[in-house]
């Protein structure tokens, strides 16, 4: 890929190496920048909301509150569906006359019902609600995993010392799930830059204009659709640079930061 972002293609067929043209094409096109946009406001929309919802119902699940099995298996049920399957649901659900239209004008709220995968404006906040739904199970169950092998005896001796639920999660709970919510940060963050085409192609193939279309899109939309091979590929190793850098520079800063904190 990166001798194909080094050269110049014609009708499929390299043509040379024309140096570091298709980065600097990329750099003066506008919609470059809007797609990397919106896998900034992909991640910083999905990753906190995913975290603490699946934070608070592993808690209460791990609590085992009434029903905490069947819970569980909802939650998880996303997560085992294939990601075209999930995308087609969802599409047919938040269609201009799909079901959720339907139910609110059924109801009297016809004023919210809307064009949630073709107005500009909506088509991104759908794919984002629905990578949210998507991707609670899976933070749910790791969560959960860490959760079941902490050592009971740690929260009996936090009681007897008088400390409350709330100072039992903050000073225990939370502490104790720092490693796994930061392999959580780091998985989502690669799902989310890399593995979203599936969602983007069913929901809403990147429109309305480019509006919900992400890196990895416009990565397919350049080399198969425009069959600008070079631009598209250029584009490519940026994404797996951002997401290296992204990843190196977030496990190096905070595993100092835990080291300094130990001394």
């Amino acid at each position: 890929m990166l001798i194909f972002s080094l050269q110049g293609w014609s009708y499929l067929r390299p043509q040379g190496f024309n140096q570091l043209k298709n980065y600097l094409d990329l750099l003066n096109d506008p919609h470059f920048y809007a797609t990397m946009l919106n896998n900034v406001l992909i991640i910083v929309s999905v990753v906190p909301v995913v975290a603490v919802i699946s934070l608070a119902f592993a808690q209460a699940i791990f609590s085992r509150i009434p029903g905490y099995k069947i819970y569980t298996f909802l939650f998880f049920i996303p997560v085992i569906l294939p990601d075209v399957v999930v995308a087609r649901v969802l599409t047919e659900i938040l269609n201009k006359v799909g079901p959720l239209n339907a139910v609110l004008n059924a109801i009297g709220l016809n004023f919210l019902a809307k064009d949630w995968l073709g107005a500009p404006g909506l088509s991104l906040f759908s794919i984002i609600v629905s990578l949210i739904w998507k991707n609670i199970g899976f933070a749910l169950i790791l969560f959960l995993a860490r959760l079941t092998t902490i050592d009971i005896g740690i929260y009996e001796a936090a009681e007897i010392d008088g400390a409350t639920s709330t100072q039992k999660y903050f000073s225990i709970t939370l502490p104790l799930l720092s490693a796994t919510i930061k392999i959580y940060i780091v998985l989502q963050v690669i799902g989310l830059m890399a593995f979203l085409f599936n969602y983007i192609h069913v929901m809403t193939a990147g429109g309305p204009g480019y509006s919900s279309t992400v890196l990895e899109y416009f990565i397919y939309l350049n080399i198969f659709r425009l069959q600008e091979i070079g631009r598209g590929s250029a584009a490519g190793i940026i994404l797996m640079l951002v997401t290296t850098v992204f990843i190196y520079y977030f496990v190096f800063r905070t595993t100092r930061a835990e080291r300094e904190a130990g001394r």
